[in-house]
């Protein structure tokens, strides 16, 4: 997968980092909050966590950006993460895996390297910038005050802490890499093409494509999919507006944490010109208020039930509930509880599309109908629809593994007639 995202940036005129090295599956800790650890031993590191990093560094990689983590097993100085480590970066990373290209650090504002420094002592982030700069990096990013560690770099240099050629050697490796994509010739974008270089029309029917061979099905308990498509009755529009409670054969109901302005929008329009009297509901922490009541009971009465839930890709959250430690796959809050509750008064008839994470269903095991799309992009909302209604019969297979649920390389054979009323 490395070799291939790689390959394809560069037939395409892109620049290509890999990050985190040396690894950031293993961590329990966000890096953003506070210091991570990646506890694996040396055998662990070559055998997991190196190989994707092989592949770049062999494919060509044009930079390699480093995890704010403590790895005993490469450096066990105590307090020293990847970052301000130059075993890792000169031993590891150059010497052993022969990387020869630009090394970028993680944003320098993260607590994760921060909490190392006494900001007695001056800026954290300035410190942060002349260790890693010794260490061997070669660009420093994110700083929360460019003129600190930019200052602190310079008088660095002045007083012999970091030797001119340090200086000149990453300096001359961000220079060959913006002239190998030729940025010493054309140095700027021609605005006015973009729009037309990027909205090809081949291009997009090529995107959606990719969408729909992606989706998915994990689960299908078989009295759900697909879903049938229905005509127009006269004057719906008219009652749906005077009676919001009636009876829908179908309900939509789009759900995340916080929805963007965009989200089920695609799918929404993709699903009425199939289904035009489905009564699609939207839901999220910060407006949904007291709608919980009314989306149940839209739910219960409902025919079947669709669930288009957006899940970022991000870390894990554990909380405390009850007095125990769970952890949470994508939704928390009132559109968790509402997930819940739809599950838990009409599981047979409720399909849920993960767009985004495929990890929601570990928070939510009594899903019984489950569609990955793996992303929140238009396209994948109408692939998801068009899988709904049994328009993809494709061959995909689980890209990853959801314990308990799952192994990567699943495959279930789409549904190809409708299921009977329950």
């Amino acid at each position: 997968m490395v070799a291939a995202f790689i390959r394809g940036g560069h037939e395409n005129g892109l620049l290509v980092t890999a990050k985190h090295f040396p690894g950031y599956g293993d961590t329990s800790i966000d890096s953003h909050r506070s210091i991570a650890s990646v506890e694996g031993n040396l055998e662990h590191l070559q055998t997991v966590e190196f190989p994707p990093f092989r592949k770049a560094i062999e494919s060509g990689v044009d930079a390699i950006l480093l995890a704010h983590a403590r790895v005993p097993a490469l450096d066990p100085e105590p307090g020293r993460i990847t970052t301000v480590s130059p075993k890792v970066v000169n031993e590891v990373l150059k010497d052993q895996l022969g990387f020869k290209g630009v090394v970028l650090t993680d944003a320098l504002e993260m607590r994760g390297l921060t909490e190392l420094y006494d900001p007695q002592k001056g800026s954290p982030t300035a410190q942060a910038a002349v260790d890693a700069v010794k260490a061997g990096c070669d660009v420093i990013m994110l700083p929360t005050d460019p003129d600190g560690p930019f200052h602190a770099i310079v008088e660095a240099v002045h007083r012999g802490q970091i030797p001119e050629s340090r200086i000149d050697e990453s300096a001359r490796k961000v220079l060959m890499m913006k002239a190998s994509v030729g940025l010493d010739k054309v140095r700027f974008v021609n605005l006015d093409q973009a729009a037309t270089l990027t909205g090809k029309p081949e291009d997009k029917d090529f995107a959606q494509h990719i969408a729909d061979e992606a989706v998915t099905l994990v689960r299908h308990n078989g009295r759900v999919l697909p879903l049938q498509k229905t005509e127009k009755l006269a004057g719906s529009d008219e009652m749906r507006g005077q009676d919001s409670q009636a009876k829908h054969d179908l309900v939509v109901i789009v759900l995340a944490g916080a929805l963007e302005s965009n989200n089920g929008r695609d799918f929404e329009k993709a699903l009425k010109s199939r289904c035009p009297d489905a009564r699609i509901i939207y839901f999220d922490n910060r407006s949904s208020g007291g709608a919980a009541p009314e989306v149940l009971d839209a739910a219960s009465k409902a025919d079947r039930v669709v669930v288009a839930a957006y899940v970022a890709h991000r870390d894990v959250r554990r909380i405390i509930v009850d007095g125990k430690l769970i952890t949470s796959f994508g939704l928390l809050g009132p559109s968790g509880q509402l997930l819940q509750q739809v599950l838990a008064i009409a599981p047979e008839k409720t399909v849920v599309v993960a767009l985004g994470s495929p990890y929601l269903i570990e928070s939510f095991p009594q899903i019984q109908t489950y569609l990955c799309t793996y992303a929140m992009a238009s396209t994948s909302e109408i692939s998801a629809v068009k899988a709904l209604f049994g328009e993809i019969q494709n061959h995909a297979k689980l890209p990853v593994t959801l314990p308990g649920v799952a192994s990567r390389g699943f495959s279930l054979p789409w549904p190809t007639q409708h299921s009977p009323q329950q």
